[in-house]
């Protein structure tokens, strides 16, 4: 069992780091998203390619929580039990994300795009996606980090320690960067409205903070002047 866990382990590891790649192109502005998101699905769209990640999601659930009930039942130490917790929070969130991205695409008809991840931190929705999405980031690379010590733990327990430390400290980061670009705080966001009617509310737009204070700035001069016209 843990052998085919690894072996569906590596087709989704390959998956994931496409996925992370298009977050992180993001960066750069919507338009570069949508164009590697376009890009990618060129290959992850492919109806074999997608089966094959369909099936390897399916084993790791499976495995992995036989895998985590094992450790839990055996209590492990607190690495392992750190390792089957995230592993749990990721099956969770697998089954919930591939679930609604299915649904986006299939019944409201909508392409699950940037859009798509922007629209679910607006309120009240951000109440639940917020800690949902950065949960799931810092399960990933805790999950990865864990697995790093167990291979390094025998031979240098200091390293060891360091890639945990290092993976989790990587993934926080990458967590704070994506929930700060999809809800519009890294730079102005627009999201179509066919996504906010789908989730209602009315069309949203953000600004990020540090281009606020201009706006604000020019709102305030004209009134200063009519203060002082009137003095």
């Amino acid at each position: 069992m843990e052998r085919l866990h690894k072996v569906s382990a590596g087709f989704i590891f390959a998956f994931i780091c496409l996925h992370f790649a298009n977050h992180l192109v993001g960066l750069q502005g919507q338009g570069a998203h949508q164009q590697f998101l376009e890009a990618a699905r060129l290959v992850y769209r492919h109806p074999i390619v997608e089966l094959v990640l369909l099936m390897a999601f399916v084993i790791q659930i499976i495995t992995g929580i036989a895998l985590a009930r094992e450790i839990w039942a055996r209590k492990k130490d607190f690495i392992h039990q750190l390792q089957a917790a995230s592993g749990a929070y990721m099956a969770f969130f697998i089954v919930v994300h591939v679930g609604g991205v299915f649904m986006g695409r299939l019944v409201f008809n909508l392409d699950t795009n940037f859009d798509f991840a922007a629209v679910t931190l607006t309120k009240p929705w951000v109440y639940f996606f917020l800690p949902y999405y950065g949960l799931a980031i810092m399960a990933i690379f805790t999950h990865i980090g864990c697995i790093c010590y167990d291979i390094f733990k025998k031979s240098n327990i200091r390293l060891a320690w360091a890639c945990l430390v290092v993976a989790v400290g990587i993934g926080a980061y990458v967590t704070y960067l994506i929930l700060m670009m999809y809800s519009g705080r890294l730079y102005p966001v627009t999201i179509a409205e066919p996504y906010v009617e789908a989730f209602g509310g009315e069309p949203t737009y953000y600004l990020a903070p540090e281009e606020s204070a201009p706006v604000a700035a020019e709102t305030a001069q004209p009134e200063a002047d009519a203060a002082t016209s009137q003095n």
